[in-house]
């Protein structure tokens, strides 16, 4: 019984030491998106599963939710002194994606993440106009 019980003990603690994650935190993952895509898309929620590793670097799968940095609008007509626009996208709808998650590093040294073969539910269209609502040469419709 005593064999047993140090066999299950010492093949916990075996697995226990093999559990480090080396898993980037939200945190990090939620900056690099926002920097590899300009601040255009903001990475609002994201649940990864990891699906290869290869030394530190590792490949997940990636699928949450992300939105975009600013309002989107479409021009629809050109005045002389005016530019007429059309709001085409609200910054604050969400959008569901799915990703590959490729991270290379770990706690100690950082990480580098890349997200690729995006796919979204919706793709926003339109361009971003700063300081549309003070701009006087902008109507918006």
């Amino acid at each position: 019984m005593n064999g047993k019980f140090l066999c299950g003990l010492l093949v916990s603690l075996l697995i226990s030491g093999c559990g480090d994650s080396n898993t980037p935190p939200e945190k990090i993952l939620k900056e690099q998106f926002s920097n590899q895509f300009h601040g255009r898309l903001i990475l609002d929620s994201i649940n990864i599963k990891e699906t290869s590793v290869d030394g530190n670097k590792r490949t997940y799968a990636a699928d949450g939710l992300l939105s975009t940095g600013y309002d989107l609008y479409t021009p629809v007509a050109s005045l002389t002194d005016y530019i007429v626009v059309q709001k085409s996208w609200d910054k604050s709808k969400d959008i569901k994606f799915s990703a590959t998650l490729n991270s290379l590093g770990s706690k100690d040294t950082g990480w580098q993440t890349r997200f690729s073969s995006l796919q979204m539910s919706e793709t926003p269209k339109g361009k971003s106009i700063p300081n549309i609502e003070t701009d006087g040469k902008y109507i918006i419709i």
